[in-house]
C-alpha cells in the first residue's frame, strides 16, 4: 500500500493508505482498498505503546529469555550434528588413506564416500551459520534495565510536542518489521497483522470511517434495534441515546448518534412509528359537552387546521380558555351529529348551493 495525501474542504492535509497494485503494475484499474490514515495510525500506536508498556515489556523480556533458552537447546543440537558430520568426514578420510593403492575399486569407493561426507559437513556448517545469523542478539543486564526505564516514560515521550514525526517513525521501524492490513468486505472493520522485530506476530481489528450506514458491520443489528425501540414508542432522541449507550457508532468520523440520523433511518427504511391520537377532551376542559380543538378533530376525523377554520368562520361555538392558551368548543350530541354531517358533505358543497339553490342560506364557504 502507498500513502496518499489530500486536502479536504477543511484545508487540513490528511493522509490515507491506498492499495494501488493495479494502477502501479498495469497502469489501469481502481485502488482495491482505502484506509484512512489516522484510524490505522491510532491502532498501531496503541499496539506499540501497549507492547512497550512496563508490564508488557516484562512479559516480552521473559519471553525473550525463554526464546533464548530454546535457541540454546536448538544450538546444542546443531553443534552435535555438525560434530557428527565432521567425525564421519574424518573417518572417511582415514579409511581412504589406509586403503591399498592396488585395490582401485575399493580406493575409488572410499574416495567417493570421503567426498560425500565432506559435502555433508560443509552443508551442515552453512546451515548452522545461517541459523546463528538469524538468532536475535542477546541483551545484557544493563540494556534490559535501560529498556525498562524507557518503557515507563515512553507514552509521555511519544505524545510530547518535542517528539517529531521522524522520531516516532524511527521507534516504529525499530520494533515493527511489517504490517499487513485487509478490509473486511466493505465494512468499517480492518484486519491488522503486525510482525514485530524478532518474528512474533499479533493480529487484531482496527476501525476505519466509512461513508454509508449500510457499510457498518452491525447495520442489520442496529436497524433491528431502531425498529424495536421505535415500535415501543421511543422518540428519536431516546433511540439515539440508547444506541450510544450500547456502543454503536455512526459512519464517517462522528462518534455519537443524533436524533436527525435516527429519523433519517426511520424514514428511509419505512419503519412504522405508532401514533397516539389525542383524547376527545384536553387537560383543563372539564365542562359537559366541551371539547378541545384536538379532541374535536379526533372525534370528527378531520385536521385540526379545519377545526380552527370552523372556529374563525363561526360554524362552531367556541370560547377562549381563561388563560388564553387554547379554545374550548361547546358541542352536545346533536351538535356533534350536525358537525359530522357537515364534515361528510363533499368539497365545494356550499359554494355550489349558492348557485343551484338561491333560496338556501348556506352557512358559509366550505373550508375544504
Amino acid at each position: 500500500m502507498v500513502v496518499r495525501y489530500h486536502s479536504p474542504a477543511s484545508r487540513t492535509t490528511v493522509h490515507g493508505y491506498v492499495c494501488a497494485y493495479l494502477p502501479i503494475n498495469y497502469g489501469t484499474g481502481d485502488p482495491c482498498q482505502h484506509i484512512a490514515g489516522p484510524a490505522l495510525d491510532a491502532y498501531v500506536t496503541g499496539q506499540v505503546l501497549t507492547a512497550l508498556a512496563p508490564a508488557g515489556l516484562e512479559v516480552s523480556l521473559s519471553a525473550a529469555a525463554q526464546a533464548e533458552a530454546e535457541r540454546a537447546t536448538v544450538d546444542k543440537v546443531w553443534r552435535q550434528r555438525l560434530e557428527r558430520a565432521r567425525y564421519d568426514a574424518d573417518r572417511a578420510r582415514r579409511q581412504y588413506q589406509l586403503a591399498e593403492p592396488e585395490n582401485r575399486l575399493v580406493v575409488r569407493q572410499l574416495e567417493k564416500d570421503w567426498e560425500t561426507a565432506l559435502a555433508e559437513a560443509d552443508r551442515l556448517d552453512g546451515d548452522y551459520q545461517r541459523f546463528r545469523d538469524t538468532r536475535p542478539a542477546t541483551l545484557t543486564p544493563a540494556e534490559r534495565d535501560a529498556i525498562r526505564t524507557l518503557a515507563e516514560h515512553l507514552p509521555a515521550v511519544w505524545h510530547a510536542p518535542t517528539t517529531s514525526i521522524d522520531d516516532r517513525k524511527e521507534i516504529l521501524r525499530t520494533v515493527i518489521e511489517k504490517i499487513t492490513v485487509a478490509v473486511v468486505a466493505d465494512s468499517e472493520l480492518v484486519d491488522v497483522t503486525i510482525r514485530w522485530a524478532g518474528g512474533h506476530e499479533t493480529t487484531g481489528q482496527a476501525t476505519r470511517p466509512v461513508g454509508r450506514m449500510d457499510q457498518l458491520s452491525y447495520f442489520p443489528r442496529m436497524l433491528a434495534r431502531i425498529t424495536e425501540l421505535a415500535e415501543a414508542g421511543h422518540s428519536t432522541r431516546q433511540i439515539a441515546d440508547r444506541l450510544n449507550d450500547e456502543g454503536l457508532k455512526p459512519p464517517k468520523r462522528t462518534t455519537r448518534f443524533g436524533p436527525a440520523q435516527v429519523r433519517h433511518l426511520i424514514n428511509q427504511h419505512g419503519i412504522r412509528v405508532p401514533t397516539t391520537r389525542a383524547k376527545p377532551s384536553a387537560s383543563g376542559v372539564t365542562g359537559a359537552h366541551e371539547w378541545s380543538v384536538t379532541g374535536l378533530a379526533a372525534v370528527l376525523g378531520m385536521p385540526t387546521a379545519s377545526v380552527y377554520n370552523w372556529i374563525y368562520r363561526g360554524w362552531v361555538t367556541a370560547r377562549h380558555h381563561p388563560d388564553g392558551k387554547y379554545w374550548i368548543i361547546t358541542a352536545d350530541d346533536a351538535e356533534l351529529q350536525r358537525l359530522r354531517e357537515r364534515r361528510a358533505r363533499p368539497p365545494g358543497y356550499y359554494t355550489r348551493a349558492r348557485w343551484t339553490q338561491p333560496s338556501a342560506q348556506p352557512e358559509g364557504d366550505d373550508p375544504r
